[in-house]
């Protein structure tokens, strides 16, 4: 058997890899939310847009994409979908260049009847998670790691 040099890194650390497992985390997280919620015709993704749409009001493309914490690309393709199903509306902010998002009245519809099967998905994620998962996903989330 072949012995690694003293001076070689120890790849094997890989494996504990943080990004890797809040990405295993949140795909997990992401398909039991929308399982729970597939009764109500709107995913987690969708539903999460939505609602923020709803509790905050129109804003540009830019900051709904801080917010949410995606990338504005990403953002774009899922808004094409809402804007599809007549969920939101994109207007020409004062800068032509500039694109406001507003939810419809359809989208808060679509938020009204999502927020049973969201609520419940969530009950049950806080449950799995217990108090201390709770707190420290939510301090991650709050911190700025960049």
């Amino acid at each position: 058997m072949k012995r690694q040099p003293a001076s070689d890194p120890d790849y094997m650390a890989a494996a504990g890899c943080f990004c890797l497992a809040s990405r295993q985390a949140a795909r997990k997280i992401t398909r039991l939310y929308d399982s729970l919620m597939q009764g109500s015709g709107v995913r987690i993704t969708q539903f999460t847009i939505l609602s923020q749409l709803m509790l905050r009001g129109e804003m540009p493309i830019g900051r709904l994409a801080g917010i949410l914490g995606m990338e504005r690309t990403t953002l774009s393709r899922n808004l094409n979908l809402l804007e599809d199903n007549e969920w939101v509306a994109v207007n020409a902010g004062e800068d032509p260049r500039a694109r406001l998002i507003g939810i419809t009245a359809r989208g808060r519809g679509m938020v009204r009847r999502g927020f049973p099967y969201w609520s419940k998905a969530q009950a049950h994620i806080g449950n799995m998670l217990g108090a201390d998962g709770e707190a420290a996903l939510k301090l991650l989330s709050s911190r700025n790691l960049g």
